[in-house]
């Protein structure tokens, strides 16, 4: 597979993150990643249900988590990458505003669905099945887009990296540290408000 398109979610609005944001697009174009800024939903001033989606009510927990605005926005920007993803059928490259780039893009490995390059360390499975830390960097196939877009739709929003879970999509891992990312004092998924 050949240099696919990468976007790189960020906050127009926020500086911190449009700070980090072309600090790692700036990293990512000095080592020949395919990139470009993708401005991302700030979940401060949408709802769900503007969107045409709906919540996954058999967790109380993702509940939980997706009532906060940096959650809702941090899914809402890669649920409209995946369906861009699934319309377009190109991979694509999705990454956070706070990634690093280590290494030109190389592709060891077959993959069907979604190949992670950063965040592979296992969570506690939960109702929906295995899933692994962080949704920070990943490359996605159409195959697997489809997937994600369809089980949202019949079971409704989760947070993003509970989506990259083995019950929905076959999952692998780049481990050639390709792709890291930058531990900030501030958590948009946390702390946005």
């Amino acid at each position: 597979m050949e240099n696919p398109k990468g976007y790189i979610i960020y906050l127009p609005n926020h500086p911190y993150s449009v700070q980090w944001a072309n600090e790692a697009l700036a990293s990512g174009r000095a080592l020949g990643w395919n990139l470009e800024l993708y401005p991302g939903i700030d979940g401060r001033t949408t709802t769900i249900a503007e969107h045409k989606l709906k919540l996954y009510t058999r967790s109380k927990k993702s509940l939980r988590l997706i009532e906060r605005p940096g959650t809702l926005g941090c899914f809402l920007s890669q649920y409209s990458l995946w369906y861009k993803c699934l319309k377009e059928q190109k991979p694509i490259c999705i990454f956070e505003h706070d990634v690093l780039f280590k290494k030109p893009f190389s592709l060891q490995d077959e993959f069907d669905d979604v190949l992670k390059f950063q965040g592979f360390t296992p969570a506690k499975k939960n109702v929906i099945g295995q899933w692994w830390e962080g949704a920070r960097a990943y490359l996605l196939k159409p195959a697997g887009a489809g997937k994600l877009v369809q089980w949202v739709k019949q079971n409704g929003a989760i947070p993003a990296d509970w989506a990259l879970n083995a019950s929905i999509l076959d999952v692998k891992f780049d481990r050639g540290n390709q792709v890291s990312f930058s531990q900030k004092r501030f958590s948009f998924t946390k702390d946005l408000k």
